[in-house]
């Protein structure tokens, strides 16, 4: 499984052409990640994906400085239990 980041988006694409996702916009002034999205396909709920993505948005944020804001409820509660220093507004 390889998941890809381009430009706003942290996703995996599956053999049957279906695709798991984070969507995300940039702001650069303030070194902040604004999460909008998590999507996993309903058939491929269940097995962690969300978490492998959330995981890779962690690493992308932190290799380039960003504090990530989570709109996304799915990925709020993601770093509420695992990386809540990275939390844009919680310090």
């Amino acid at each position: 499984m390889e998941i890809k980041v381009t430009e706003g988006k942290i996703f995996l694409e599956f053999s049957d052409g279906e695709e798991a996702f984070i969507t995300f916009g940039l702001d650069k002034e303030r070194e902040v990640i604004v999460v909008s999205t998590t999507y996993v396909p309903e058939s491929k709920r269940g097995k962690g994906i969300a978490g492998k993505l959330s995981a890779k948005l962690v690493e992308y944020a932190e290799e380039n400085g960003y504090k990530i804001y989570p709109l996304c409820s799915y990925t709020r509660k993601y770093l509420e239990r695992k990386r809540p220093d990275l939390i844009a507004g919680s310090e």
